[in-house]
């Protein structure tokens, strides 16, 4: 039962979860893909500690979002606060977004649109980048070596 397992007991199923307690609650992270209807994953934010989800473009690009099944930085972030997620990890940009804060358009132009509606901890995904939730359901990006 300690494990989280159900056991028979004298001819009784006893529920390991009807007898245990935790010290804490269980975390959760919910990744999507290709998603031009980030409500679509209500149900599944519900609890969850974390939502990785990409947003492709800006909202000057929305039209060709979804007209290619993806999102956008604004429409992301606006589901995520509405559902009151925590944290929030954006990726899977469109390469028309160059990684140089100065160029037009920037990687910066999603991450001030996605601030704009989101008033939580927001990150930009980049390659082999790391993160850790930990037991306690902290959120962090880990530094890189």
């Amino acid at each position: 039962m300690k494990q989280g397992f159900d056991v028979e007991f004298e001819g009784e199923r006893l529920k390991s979860h009807d007898y245990l307690i935790f010290k804490h609650k269980p975390r959760k992270v919910v990744i999507a893909g290709d998603n031009d209807q980030p409500d679509l994953l209500m149900d599944a934010c519900v609890g969850a500690q974390v939502l990785v989800h990409e947003a492709a473009y800006t909202e000057e690009m929305a039209q060709k979002a979804g007209d290619v099944g993806h999102s956008y930085a604004k429409l992301v972030a606006a589901f995520a606060e509405t559902v009151q997620l925590p944290n929030l990890v954006l990726t899977h940009f469109s390469p028309r977004y160059q990684l140089h804060p100065f160029a037009s358009p920037s990687i910066e132009d999603i991450r001030k649109e996605a601030q704009s509606d989101y008033s939580g901890s927001l990150y930009l995904a980049r390659d082999f980048g790391e993160y850790t939730l930990d037991k306690a359901g902290r959120f962090a990006e880990v530094a890189g070596e």
